[in-house]
């Protein structure tokens, strides 16, 4: 069953992480590129605004909870990185967090597989944050164990571990 939590968000996130979005993809446009198997294909820009738009959410929720201490990863760089989106401070251990967007039609939580098996991306945790409306938006945590007993799946260009999200929830 997925725990979700509602929250609020500055509506100027929106527009914020389009503008990201299309820095990133200039950024990283030979790492995604039709000839690797990380190639997104039309969705590129799409695919990039959900996260940033997930990770700013995120920071959000981190900034709005007094006590927690964090430190986030780069939202754009020259290059993507291996490395968790959020390292959080817990009680005599920290968390590391992987952000991820689920669209507002979407009906299902997805980790890319080869990505949860890294060996060198250390993930204790997955943030999914789906977008209600323009000023709503629900999220819910997994640790890295609970997504390795989900389905994996094939989707559009890659494996992934898969969650379905339930109609009524």
């Amino acid at each position: 069953m997925i725990k979700w939590k509602k929250t609020t968000y500055p509506s100027t996130f929106i527009k914020l992480s389009d503008e990201l979005a299309k820095v990133r993809s200039m950024l990283s446009a030979d790492v995604y590129n039709e000839n690797t198997e990380k190639y997104r294909g039309k969705q590129e820009h799409s695919i990039s605004q959900l996260g940033i738009f997930a990770e700013l959410i995120a920071r959000h929720l981190m900034d709005n909870n007094n006590g927690i201490k964090y430190k986030a990863a780069p939202l754009i760089g020259e290059r993507p990185v291996v490395e968790a989106d959020l390292i959080m401070q817990g009680i005599g251990e920290f968390h590391y967090i992987d952000v991820k967007g689920v669209k507002s039609e979407g009906n299902a939580l997805r980790v890319n597989f080869k990505a949860h098996n890294n060996p060198k991306k250390k993930v204790t945790h997955y943030l999914f944050i789906q977008p209600l409306n323009a000023l709503y938006a629900r999220f819910c945590w997994f640790t890295h164990e609970q997504v390795s007993e989900w389905t994996v799946v094939m989707s559009t260009y890659t494996e992934c571990y898969e969650l379905e999200i339930p109609k009524k929830n």
